[in-house]
């Protein structure tokens, strides 16, 4: 079975303390991702938070996000790799409409 990655970049006009705080927040978490079974493999805050990706019935997947403080806001690059290359497709639009809504978070909408 061969693996693939799913990468994004956004930009928010929020800080890495806010864009932070969306990413680790149960009650955020929550409104933007859902229930998905994680584990933590590694953390630095407002910068870094990488995730083992347990999602039943699929081989485990690392899913990492990074923070950069930019001017006017934080850059976030989401990086999902070890996906089943079958599943890449559906992964991609799956974290499409995803970061739809942590953007919609970020703004002030949800």
């Amino acid at each position: 079975m061969g693996f693939c990655e799913v990468r994004y970049t956004r930009r928010y006009n929020a800080t890495p303390a806010e864009v932070w705080a969306a990413l680790t927040e149960p009650e955020s978490v929550a409104r933007w991702l859902g229930n998905v079974p994680t584990r933590v493999r590694e953390t630095e805050p407002e910068r870094l938070l990488e995730l083992d990706w347990l999602v039943p019935g699929d081989e485990p997947s690392v899913v990492r996000f990074e923070l950069t403080s930019r001017e006017n806001g934080t850059e976030l690059v989401l990086d999902h790799r070890r996906i089943n290359a079958v599943l890449g497709g559906a992964y991609s639009e799956r974290w499409a409409n995803t970061l739809l809504r942590l953007d919609e978070l970020l703004a002030g909408v949800a």
